[in-house]
């Protein structure tokens, strides 16, 4: 089993003013967007600027400190990680994968690039949208080619995370993180050759798709799309098998 590493990094503008609720157990929960562009060049040097909005969960006590002091237009830095959720609807067992903050804080927006979105909204130019992710792969990546004839994988990466128990000496408590990671290109065919149980590395941003379900409900899906992969072969820690060779490269279609 691949050690875990489980890592966000976001620079954006807050969108508006958050929100704070608490749950039926008096914890503060805050929920912020952060809204940025992601500056992507292709293989022939083209460059695009792609919009990006993430929600972010605050809890407890950052959450109480920074309800009050949060406000639209703000550039934000976050520090957090993804987190796995599971839970029960009617019935039928659903999950979502969330940005967990666990450092926040102001940045100076003099001198910044804004872009002001339909909503009237500012989009930050040259945010900051990274996660690094180490993991095994919870199954054989999928390679497929779009019409074009641009390959791209997708691949199920489950990260292990070790957290203390409740209290001083408390028993540490393991919980397991699903993730979608999408790679394009080289990238893509390098992955193509990895196999279940894999370790694997993981350097990319963070993208939500969004869609309407056939009952007309709006969803949405986090996913990280691959900037470098690399696979851990040596040592305790890492996922075993032979040398490999590291891939980096661009995701744009």
């Amino acid at each position: 089993m691949a050690r875990g590493l489980n890592r966000v990094y976001l620079i954006g503008t807050l969108t508006d003013t958050p929100e704070m609720r608490y749950t039926p157990g008096g914890l503060a929960i805050l929920e912020i967007t952060l809204a940025g562009q992601d500056t992507l060049t292709d293989e022939s040097g083209v460059s695009r600027e792609i919009p990006w909005y993430h929600r972010v969960r605050l809890l407890g006590r950052q959450a109480e400190l920074w309800g009050d002091y949060l406000k639209g237009g703000q550039v934000v830095l976050v520090e957090g990680r993804l987190e796995y959720r599971q839970w029960e609807r009617n019935g039928e067992r659903q999950s979502r994968l969330e940005i967990r903050a666990d450092f926040l804080d102001l940045l100076d927006s003099r001198e910044r690039e804004f872009q002001e979105d339909a909503r009237g909204q500012p989009r930050l130019k040259n945010a900051l949208n990274q996660a690094f992710l180490m993991g095994n792969l919870t199954r054989d990546p999928e390679l497929r080619y779009t019409p074009q004839g641009v390959p791209v994988a997708r691949l199920g990466l489950a990260v292990n995370e070790r957290r203390r128990g409740q209290g001083a000496g408390g028993p540490s408590e393991e919980r397991t993180h699903f993730l979608e990671v999408q790679a394009w290109r080289t990238l893509a065919e390098w992955a193509s050759e990895l196999k279940k149980g894999d370790g694997l590395f993981v350097v990319g941003r963070l993208v939500n798709d969004s869609w309407t379900s056939s009952s007309g409900e709006r969803r949405s899906q986090l996913r990280v799309e691959a900037q470098r992969l690399e696979r851990p072969t040596r040592g305790p820690l890492a996922g075993g098998g032979g040398p490999q060779k590291a891939q980096t490269g661009g995701v744009d279609i």
